[in-house]
């Protein structure tokens, strides 16, 4: 259930930027209202007009006229967002793959190239994704094909690149980061896995 009086709280007292944990849900919406009434205010528009900030209900108040609202897309998915650093995801549960070994077969991976890859010139083969997924020093090209692939990727799809594809959960952080995608989706569900690190000025 969403905490107005903290997200009231996060909208005139934003967390830095440089914070060592993951925003909450709250925090996400007041950064968004923040962003909304900026780029209103930047093209020249009221925001009293489209109830943003302050001048709608979920900021302002009930006094204030009620704050519209895209039913297709909560608030707090609005914008891109950083995944916290790779230091969060070298605890020993996030390096350790599932039991198995690398299988031999990648239905998962092949799925995923019919996907999301269908008009990429020299699509790789299911072995060939795999080896992208897990390579600690990535080609142009590589990046390019994981952000194709993590740029669309249905949540239960990254399950199944633990489960069935067994990546570990450092192997998933990193091609995440690699790729340069800010799907809040995808951050989301990885950080579901983040543990702080011992410093949080451990490099990443």
């Amino acid at each position: 259930m969403l905490d107005i009086a903290e997200l009231r709280y996060a909208y005139f007292h934003p967390p830095p930027d440089d914070l060592h944990r993951p925003l909450t849900r709250e925090e996400h919406i007041a950064r968004h209202e923040r962003r909304a009434l900026d780029a209103c205010r930047l093209d020249g528009s009221d925001p009293r007009v489209f109830h943003i900030g302050e001048h709608g209900s979920l900021i302002g108040g009930p006094d204030k006229p009620l704050s519209f609202s895209n039913l297709d897309c909560p608030p707090e998915y609005r914008a891109g967002r950083l995944p916290l650093p790779l230091s969060w995801f070298t605890h020993p549960g996030a390096r350790t793959p599932p039991p198995g070994g690398i299988p031999k077969d990648h239905p998962v991976l092949d799925a995923l190239i019919a996907d999301h890859l269908a008009g990429y010139p020299d699509r790789p083969t299911g072995s060939e994704l795999a080896r992208v997924f897990r390579s600690p020093a990535p080609t142009p090209r590589d990046r390019s094909i994981l952000y194709h692939i993590l740029g669309c990727i249905r949540p239960w799809d990254l399950t199944r690149l633990l489960s069935r594809e067994r990546l570990s959960v450092y192997e998933l952080a990193r091609a995440i980061h690699f790729s340069g995608i800010r799907r809040p989706q995808v951050i989301d569900w990885l950080h579901m896995f983040a543990a702080p690190p011992e410093s949080p000025d451990e490099p990443s």
